[in-house]
């Protein structure tokens, strides 16, 4: 931990002194646990941030992490500190008594109470839970910052692996933008992953863009939208990843003709190699279907076919009957999710299955109607 009481009932940060004064300290002082008030020691290693750690044994190790990593020691200084700067009334590590926790940073902002809980380690899903329904029933606002993978630091439009307790910090703007902010603590930077688009699984693609610790407000910017000409850049990726599924589909499938999406292909005449432009597309809702989108959509088509109808013109109880052949939980998330698919088809359609704008379509249907200026 990064603070303790001193004889004084003063509370005592040794990140703002010297190695040199805190070993005169250490020598003229005793401190305190701020939780339970036991006896603590200070801890000045040669290299880790200098910080107090309980005696062996002590029962308030249940309720107090220890051993935490240097980088997380060191974001949470970094946290505290630009709140600080920033003229904000905040604390460093400050006991709950009501609810037996602990955050990293406290900000205590127009009445209100903003637990920020800095994550370099992973945390379950039951424990993420319980942090943050405590502090959502104490009318504390929780706002998790996750360390940034360091395999997703670079800037750029880019494909980006989301872990699902991290899938679970996505905010979403009131003009339906997707987006999720990270802190890297070894740069002293807030990285932004914006204008999210869920590719299938813990994969996405996004535009990441850094901004300075420096330079970063509170409340968190809200990303813009991105241009078509940049879509085009998503688009690119996203049929790249549908090919990759295709192939790999081709390689490891075991069902041969007991394959939906292989038998679909083949019947409605699809070129495994050259999948047309209007099966693979993403729309929004399209994560309440398991399926990855070129597969439940290539299917469709071919349910379709049998009811010679076009995927606009699917009712909902059809919809849901399509879902239910196909062993894919009927939800409304799931139902519009086709619905989307099928609205944006039916803006682009024209006889003999031409689909001459289905980009800019899509574009329309994910972005453009989410822009701010």
């Amino acid at each position: 931990m990064l603070s303790a009481y001193n004889e004084q009932q003063q509370l005592f940060l040794p990140y703002q002194y010297s190695r040199e004064a805190l070993q005169r300290f250490r020598q003229q002082m005793k401190f305190y646990c701020p939780q339970c008030l036991q006896p603590v020691q200070l801890k000045i290693g040669e290299y880790n941030i200098p910080h107090f750690a309980h005696n062996a044994n002590n029962s308030c190790v249940q309720l107090f992490s220890e051993g935490e990593s240097k980088l997380h020691l060191q974001g949470k200084i970094q946290l505290f500190e630009w709140l600080r700067k920033l003229g904000h009334t905040v604390k460093l590590e400050p006991y709950l008594p009501n609810l037996s926790q602990r955050p990293d940073v406290l900000l205590i902002k127009e009445q209100k109470q903003i637990a920020i809980e800095f994550q370099c380690s992973s945390i379950s899903h039951e424990k993420w839970q319980l942090r943050t329904s405590g502090y959502e029933k104490n009318s504390i606002q929780p706002l998790w910052l996750f360390q940034t993978p360091q395999r997703q630091s670079t800037q750029g439009i880019q494909k980006i692996f989301i872990a699902p307790i991290m899938q679970k910090m996505i905010t979403t703007t009131a003009q339906g933008l997707s987006y999720l902010v990270t802190y890297d603590a070894k740069v002293s930077r807030f990285i932004y992953w914006t204008n999210l688009l869920h590719v299938h699984g813990h994969t996405f693609i996004g535009k990441v863009q850094e901004l300075t610790i420096h330079k970063q407000h509170l409340p968190f910017y809200v990303p813009t939208s991105i241009t078509k000409e940049e879509f085009r850049l998503y688009w690119q990726l996203y049929k790249k990843q549908c090919k990759q599924f295709v192939y790999q589909r081709l390689l490891h499938s075991k069902k041969g003709a007991r394959d939906s999406f292989l038998r679909s292909s083949y019947e409605l005449r699809f070129a495994l190699t050259a999948m047309p432009d209007y099966v693979g597309v993403p729309v929004k809702d399209a994560e309440a279907i398991p399926l990855f989108p070129i597969e439940w959509q290539t299917i469709l088509h071919h349910y379709c076919r049998g009811l010679q109808l076009l995927p606009h013109e699917l009712s909902e109880r059809e919809i849901r009957l399509f879902l239910l052949q196909q062993n894919i939980e009927i939800t409304d998330r799931a139902v519009q999710a086709i619905e989307n698919y099928g609205m944006v088809l039916a803006k682009s359609y024209q006889k003999n299955d031409y689909f001459p704008d289905i980009y800019e379509q899509v574009y329309a249907h994910l972005f453009a109607i989410a822009t701010i200026y």
